[in-house]
């Protein structure tokens, strides 16, 4: 407390207590108004919290709809070009040479037989009739096996992925060959064979039978030693598909 001389004097730890009694019980009669626009700042604090997190909502919301409209553009993508391949034709590897037992050749003839397999032949050069058709196929080469030459068995198997991509856009609709189509077949020296198309098993084994046996027989043709080439052809007289095979043969190993 002050006294009347002007010194100052220490306050006791009593009158301190009180004077802290006395502040808080002022605190809690504050104006009402005071009170009140207190209350209205927390208020417009927490509706501009609310705010923020709608803001932050729509942004979420717009961002996940972005996400879901990209991904969808993705697969719709992926669809047409998943389809698009499935109508492309496949297309068959070329191999740089056949497989063949190699204890049947020496080692000059088999590099004989890889020049042959690599070699493009031209069929007109061959058959050099016009009047028969200007046009081929790509051609199939292969090796003769024992299968392709028995009597018993009478055909001659084909590859099924070159049938698919080298003859079949030859054949017209009305052309069934798992049903079987007539052809003819002009061998070496213009020997001319009918025989027929043919899907066995379904559409697995593409073979040309009915006739192969004496064609065979005709020719001449060896199993192993005897490798062929095979085109197809749609005679450009009578429109009907045909077959042109021609035969090189290679000594075997003695």
């Amino acid at each position: 407390m002050a006294t009347s001389t002007g010194e100052t004097t220490s306050l006791t730890q009593k009158e301190v207590n009180v004077a802290a009694e006395l502040l808080i019980e002022l605190s809690q009669y504050q104006p009402r108004y005071q009170r009140q626009s207190l209350e209205e700042e927390d208020t417009d604090d927490d509706k501009e919290d609310i705010d923020d997190e709608d803001d932050t909502d729509d942004e979420v919301a717009s961002t996940s709809l972005l996400q879901v409209s990209q991904a969808h553009q993705k697969k719709s993508r992926k669809r047409e070009e998943k389809t698009s391949d499935k109508n492309q034709p496949k297309r068959v590897k070329k191999q740089s040479i056949m497989k063949i037992n190699i204890k049947d050749f020496s080692e000059e003839t088999r590099r004989s037989i890889e020049v042959w397999y690599k070699a493009e032949i031209d069929p007109q050069e061959i058959f050099g009739d016009n009047e028969v058709t200007r046009q081929f196929s790509k051609p199939i080469k292969k090796q003769l096996m024992s299968s392709d030459v028995d009597k018993d068995q009478s055909r001659l198997m084909l590859s099924k992925e070159q049938v698919k991509e080298k003859m079949l856009p030859f054949l017209e609709e009305s052309e069934n060959p798992v049903k079987g189509v007539d052809v003819s077949v002009y061998g070496p020296d213009g020997k001319v064979q009918q025989m027929k198309f043919k899907f066995w098993n379904g559409d697995k084994t593409p073979v040309l039978t009915t006739g192969w046996k004496e064609f065979v027989a005709k020719c001449g043709l060896l199993m192993t030693s005897d490798f062929v080439t095979v085109w197809m052809f749609r005679h450009i007289k009578t429109r009907n598909i045909c077959f042109a095979i021609h035969r090189v043969r290679f000594s075997l190993k003695n």
